[in-house]
């Protein structure tokens, strides 16, 4: 399978989890003359959010207003306007908050929506009309320079979490958006064949599959101290180890790591063979986290996507468990669903 032709609905999924979006029991269908490809979802999902936030009355905060004006209202800056001498002309400086909804993360939705027109993006007509309707609703909103930095400055809490999901579509597509070979022009890289935006993806997925259908686990990504005595210098350089996904039950400990590649196995000699760095990545995990107590006996999974071959290996080595596993995502997405709950049981 490649990983370009993982079905538009599974991909659906995919995002529902790792963004912690997905309604137990939910079932999608995708149009797929509606979203033929990854970048189509987005814009759909992005247009729809976009409609029901209209809907139920698009965030707005106070923000405040310094202005001349001749219509007194809130602070009148009474000494600055006579020392301006705006009062000869029958205006006063003043002070006030206004009520807007050029906040921060509409103004993100705003300048995603006009990327997308203005990217070449291939939308579908019906997409293209959905994202034209939703700079339509966000018509009093300033358009921003979309950085990096600017998510990290969104806070969310009770009252803006209905905009998780959308700054999540936003982000994603952010990621992706490069300059094109036309001199000036931009365009969205296959988020698909982008190594690093899926692996991130992949592994909050498989983590928050694990969080909703593990219950009886304690369900981390956890730093994993190094077994070892060094001075303070040396432990400022040591790298820091991070697991995946762990799964913490009380009679079993588990430390999952995702890898998602295009190709699960290397090729050497006409043989095909693990990633070496995967599996020492793995066992140094394993070796390092058996000495706290309880977890002698912890075990280890890589997890794949199914792309060029299917995994299934078990084996034991330096004492620990291990299972080498893919899952294959052009299945049915119930297939996928029982395939991981087996899994991670």
């Amino acid at each position: 399978m490649s990983v370009s032709k993982i079905p538009i609905q599974n991909i659906y999924y995919l995002l529902a989890y790792a963004w912690d979006h997905f309604h137990g029991g939910e079932e999608c269908d995708i149009d797929p003359t509606q979203c033929p490809d990854i970048h189509n979802l987005l814009a759909m999902l992005l247009g729809n959010g976009v409609r029901r936030l209209a809907t139920r009355g698009i965030d707005k905060h106070y923000h405040a207003v310094r202005e001349t004006t001749a219509k007194l209202r809130g602070r009148v800056e009474v000494l600055e306007s006579h020392r301006r001498m705006t009062h000869v002309s029958g205006r006063m400086i003043c002070e006030f908050d206004e009520l807007t909804a050029n906040t921060l993360p509409n103004r993100i939705l705003k300048s995603t929506c006009e990327r997308l027109l203005a990217s070449g993006s291939q939308l579908t007509v019906e997409n293209r009309q959905l994202i034209r309707y939703s700079l339509r609703l966000l018509h009093d909103v300033e358009p921003v320079r979309i950085e990096s930095r600017l998510f990290r400055r969104f806070q969310l809490h009770r009252n803006n979490r209905h905009y998780r999901l959308l700054m999540h579509v936003c982000r994603l597509l952010h990621d992706v958006h490069l300059p094109s070979e036309q001199a000036g022009g931009r365009r969205f890289k296959n988020i698909l064949e982008d190594e690093t935006v899926m692996h991130q993806l992949f592994e909050n997925f498989v983590r928050q599959f694990a969080v909703r259908h593990c219950r009886d686990a304690k369900v981390s990504a956890m730093q994993i101290v190094w077994d070892g005595e060094w001075e303070e210098e040396v432990g400022a350089v040591l790298p820091i180890m991070e697991t995946d996904v762990t799964l913490n039950r009380p009679d079993r400990k588990t430390i999952l790591d995702c890898k998602y590649y295009k190709h699960a196995l290397v090729s050497r000699n006409d043989r095909y063979r693990l990633h070496s760095s995967h599996l020492y990545q793995l066992t140094a995990y394993l070796q390092n986290k058996s000495r706290d107590q309880g977890w002698a006996t912890v075990e280890g999974i890589l997890l794949y996507p199914a792309v060029n071959h299917q995994l299934d290996l078990d084996f034991e080595l330096l004492g620990h468990r291990i299972g080498i596993k893919s899952i294959d995502l052009d299945r049915p997405w119930s297939d996928i669903h029982n395939g991981l709950l087996r899994l991670l049981s």
